[in-house]
């Protein structure tokens, strides 16, 4: 994780400073409670677990006082298949939680949506990325990076998935280096893009063959010669986004 709080210092500096570790002890409570913790969450609580100094990601909290918190209060999570990492703040009311039935690379897996609900039925999740470090980089990126940018389009394919299904992300990395932006590591499913003057964030979701992305521009004038290239090679259509 000392890779990710560098990223997030290009953005927000000194937020190696404002940052606190979980405590041993809350760690070894919480694995009582869960069972072995995947590399990359552990990783996370050794780093930032106890606070990120201020800096929420996606409208959750990923503190682990609220995940000791949920697991108290609702013991048959405990020991299951899903390990809940973050509480929405948003208007959803879906939280966030690995599934650890679906592992990815050597130390991570899925980070699904739903419902603390006792009888939402565990294959109703929703899949949103294939991994915990994959989630913390888009979404920094996200939150710090392309707010930077004055201006920016999303794009987004057809709500129909099988009409969707027919666009091809790989047309969109390759656009993106074209046009001289360098990709960012260590997202491998997803994809981010700096360029300086301008940020690229491709989301592609992780077990269906969907994606969308985000372009963001210093210049609208850039902006506009972009949006009009992303949209003619990749057939996709743009919006301005906040």
């Amino acid at each position: 994780m000392k890779s990710l709080v560098e990223f997030i210092e290009n953005y927000r500096p000194d937020f190696s400073k404002e940052i606190v570790p979980a405590d041993e002890i809350d760690i070894a409570l919480l694995e009582r409670k869960a069972g072995s913790l995947p590399g990359a969450y552990r990783h996370f609580l050794e780093t930032m677990g106890a606070s990120m100094g201020g800096l929420e990601l996606a409208e959750a909290s990923l503190s682990i006082e609220g995940t000791l918190d949920v697991y108290n209060a609702k013991t048959w999570l405990q020991h299951g298949r899903y390990i809940p990492v973050a509480g929405d703040n948003g208007p959803s009311g879906f939280d966030w939680f690995l599934d650890r039935s679906t592992p990815y690379g050597s130390d991570d897996c899925l980070v699904v949506r739903m419902p603390l609900s006792k009888n939402y039925p565990a294959d109703a999740s929703s899949p949103q990325y294939v991994g915990l470090e994959e989630f913390l980089y888009c979404e920094a990126f996200k939150e710090l990076r392309l707010p930077q940018l004055p201006f920016r389009r999303k794009f987004s394919p057809p709500d129909d998935a099988a009409v969707a299904a027919r666009y091809r992300s790989d047309v969109v990395t390759a656009l993106a280096e074209e046009k001289g932006f360098k990709r960012i590591p260590p997202a491998e499913h997803c994809a981010l893009y700096e360029r300086g003057d301008a940020a690229l964030l491709l989301y592609r979701h992780p077990t269906q063959p969907t994606f969308s992305f985000i372009l963001g521009c210093e210049d609208s004038a850039e902006l506009e010669r972009l949006a009009q290239e992303f949209e003619t090679r990749t057939g996709l259509k743009s919006v301005v986004t906040r």
